[in-house]
């Protein structure tokens, strides 16, 4: 994985970033310029790292920003290390500007999983402005989702990320919901799913994220499937596959906080149930 990410980004370096009405992610050398600017990449990154410097195929600091690592209760100094050797991006378009989300994974290199993944939204002028970040580093590995921005219309966007680490039976996942507002990031939710293989049974846990159109104004849903099938192989018990379901949340915008909010507990269930498993 890491290794792909990091000769997919060189492969994309020749090409020319664009602003796509469907937003689709992107893989970014550091030293790759930001479309319409005279910024590159390694010029945002260090905004958060400012001692980053080119280590072999990829870039190493020691230092994270002071007011970001106060901001998410995080160690300002890194004596490992914070690694990068790429970013994931995202244009669009909103409210008739242009916009560029940009995730910044400090730990894809070193496997760290403490090590912050920033994600970061600028507005991109005759220079990229940063408007708003956030740290969604809570797994090993953390990348955009596909889709990785949902318009639910009237200038509201979401941003989907993925944190995850695996084992040789077990797989996890983390899906964060952010909201990008006229001021930044605005976090909604996260969705926690778990897969794993026993004896004679295989389990697994997909999140789909998208639009639900059903009611006056558009809203966000989060639906989980879950399977269970019989797997081929000697056990001391045969196990019996639970019914196959579907776990959801819909969230809606609260007028009155401004917030988009979900409809039941049930994720959070789901997610109560996982860890017992854990």
């Amino acid at each position: 994985m890491r290794a792909f990410f990091a000769l997919a980004a060189l492969a994309f370096m020749t090409l020319a970033p664009s602003f796509a009405s469907a937003a689709e992610s992107r893989l970014e050398s550091l030293d790759t310029p930001v479309a319409g600017a005279d910024k590159t990449y390694l010029d945002l990154a260090l905004a958060f790292v400012p001692d980053l410097a080119a280590d072999g195929m990829s870039w190493k600091g020691s230092a994270l920003d002071a007011d970001f690592a106060e901001r998410f209760d995080l160690d300002e100094d890194w004596p490992d290390g914070l690694a990068i050797s790429g970013v994931e991006t995202v244009s669009f378009e909103r409210a008739g500007r242009k916009e560029l989300a940009v995730l910044f994974d400090f730990g894809l290199s070193n496997d760290m999983p403490e090590a912050p993944a920033i994600l970061a939204l600028y507005v991109v002028e005759k220079e990229p402005r940063l408007v708003g970040s956030l740290n969604v580093g809570l797994d090993r590995e953390t990348g955009f989702a596909e889709p990785p921005l949902l318009d639910l219309g009237g200038g509201a966007n979401v941003l989907i990320t993925r944190s995850s680490h695996w084992n040789s039976n077990q797989s996890y996942l983390i899906t964060s919901l952010t909201l990008v507002t006229e001021d930044g990031l605005e976090p909604i939710d996260t969705v926690l799913t778990f897969s794993e293989r026993l004896c004679g049974l295989s389990r697994t846990q997909e999140p789909t994220i998208s639009v639900d159109s059903s009611g006056t104004r558009q809203a966000l849903r989060a639906a989980v499937d879950i399977r269970e099938e019989k797997v081929e192989e000697g056990c001391d018990s045969e196990p019996t596959p639970g019914p196959a379901r579907t776990v959801t949340a819909t969230y809606r915008l609260n007028e009155k906080t401004g917030h988009y909010e979900p409809d039941s507990d049930a994720l959070d269930a789901l997610a109560r149930e996982n860890m017992e498993r854990f």
